[in-house]
């Protein structure tokens, strides 16, 4: 992240007038924009109007304590950005590319990722409660430390390079041909085995 421009504070702005390089903290964004990037910005207890960022290029943007609840961000892509302290419930991420991108301490139950490309993410300390991870592409690992991934659904997704040890779950949807190479604890181990009907005596 650059070192930003200017720091804009306590102002009501519309959307089209983001700059790129600026640092946004406790601003109301309103109306709608056509902009299909943005880039070096960050966003420090912002409020938006809109809920549809759909096909937006994100790159070095750094985006905390915003409410965006079940907001639209599919096929989006995602470059060296740092998400942190969110309300996504139910936000859609489907169809997405994300690189070297990091989710901390955000609120994203039923969050669904369904067919996205990631490369180098992780999700610290996140409720990704019933969350969906299906059928998605994966290089350089992934990593879920501190979260929550109780329902969440990872099928039809290759799992080599997964790391769940540092996660918490008590039920799981995983694609048991698919699972080689993910990283689990013994706790987790025994859950997977038992969701797949294997009795250990």
């Amino acid at each position: 992240m650059v070192e930003p421009i200017e720091k804009v504070v306590n102002e009501t702005l519309n959307l089209n007038q983001i700059e790129d390089g600026y640092y946004y903290q406790t601003c109301h964004f309103k109306s709608y924009s056509d902009s299909m990037s943005f880039t070096d910005i960050i966003f420090d207890h912002c409020e938006f109007d809109q809920t549809d960022f759909s096909r937006i290029s994100f790159g070095n943007i750094e985006w905390h304590h915003s409410q965006l609840a079940g907001a639209k961000f599919d096929r989006c892509n995602w470059y060296n950005c740092k998400i942190s302290s969110m309300q996504l419930s139910g936000a859609d991420f489907n169809n997405g590319y994300f690189k070297n991108t990091h989710f901390r301490d955000c609120k994203m139950p039923y969050a669904n990722f369904t067919e996205s490309k990631f490369e180098k993410i992780s999700f610290f300390n996140c409720d990704l409660t019933g969350s969906f991870f299906q059928a998605l592409k994966v290089k350089k690992g992934i990593s879920f430390t501190g979260s929550i991934l109780n329902d969440s659904n990872f099928g039809e997704t290759k799992l080599k390079g997964f790391d769940f040890k540092d996660a918490e779950f008590n039920n799981i949807v995983i694609s048991p041909e698919l699972a080689k190479g993910l990283v689990v604890n013994q706790y987790q181990a025994a859950i997977l085995i038992g969701s797949f009907g294997i009795k250990v005596e």
